[in-house]
């Protein structure tokens, strides 16, 4: 068979049909290269408030179970906890040793916190919260009212509404800046909106609460380990074993602090007045 040689035009026909056949071939098993996933700092906090807006609907109350280990310059401590209430008050809190021993029991309402001392049959009250626990060693930088809301992922009275600033992060994520007198001056949040690292102040001393450990099994971010750490040489961990959320409110009855008769109460705050 005669073999008639291609003419120049021809074979510039050809080469550029193969070289677009090959060009195809090759992409079709090249992977495709995907779009920028990175959010910006917007963005991000729009994810957190969608997430926090979700845990304030779907709260009406709460019972949590959980534990704490407290490491401190003056003591140690691993204490198990029972917490119920309403975000928006009132609140319980159960504190006991392993064995179920009662340690201490707290109510928290608009009017300030209450803590009784089974041990020393005294009942000591604090018109300021977060001073009150504080001064009765409850071992964290916060009220009831923001361990619930920490807690439950509203972040009331905790986290404001926006921020200041807005600086990223290595590993992914922002760390947001909010001025004014808050207890917590920032937040970090991961790509995807969730809380991880709250900083703040109480009473001139740093601390920082590093949020894990979140249930896969929830739709909410909800963390279920905590970890404080205070500049004063406190750390704490609080695992948080269940967290039942409520479709209607604690009635009042169920959130009281009944005390003995005879208990001695403590007013902190003539205490206070008195020592200065």
């Amino acid at each position: 068979m005669i073999r008639h040689p291609l003419s120049p035009w021809t074979q510039r026909l050809v080469t550029l049909a193969l070289g677009l056949v090959l060009a195809l071939s090759l992409g079709a098993c090249a992977p495709k290269i995907q779009q920028d996933q990175i959010l910006p700092a917007d963005a991000v906090w729009a994810l957190f408030s969608q997430g926090r807006n979700a845990a304030r609907l779907s709260t009406a109350g709460f019972v949590a179970a959980g534990s704490m280990n407290y490491a401190g310059p003056d003591k140690s401590m691993r204490v198990v906890l029972e917490f119920w209430g309403n975000p928006g008050y009132p609140l319980r809190m159960d504190m006991s040793a392993g064995f179920g021993t009662p340690i201490a029991l707290w109510h928290e309402n608009a009017k300030g916190i209450r803590g009784y001392f089974p041990q020393e049959r005294k009942l000591y009250t604090h018109g300021d919260p977060r001073a009150g626990a504080a001064r009765m060693g409850l071992g964290i930088p916060l009220s009831l009212f923001d361990l619930a809301a920490m807690i439950c992922g509203t972040y009331d009275g905790l986290v404001p509404k926006g921020y200041s600033a807005a600086n990223p992060m290595d590993e992914g994520g922002f760390r947001y800046e909010f001025y004014g007198q808050g207890p917590v001056s920032s937040l970090t949040l991961d790509a995807t909106g969730r809380p991880m690292v709250f900083a703040g102040q109480l009473q001139g001393h740093g601390w920082t609460l590093e949020a894990s450990n979140f249930d896969q099994e929830s739709a909410l971010p909800d963390p279920r380990r905590f970890l404080l750490t205070m500049k004063s040489g406190v750390t704490a961990v609080i695992r948080v074993k269940r967290l039942e959320r409520r479709t209607a409110p604690w009635v009042a009855s169920a959130l009281k602090l009944e005390v003995p008769p005879g208990t001695l109460i403590v007013q902190l705050e003539m205490v206070e007045t008195s020592a200065q």
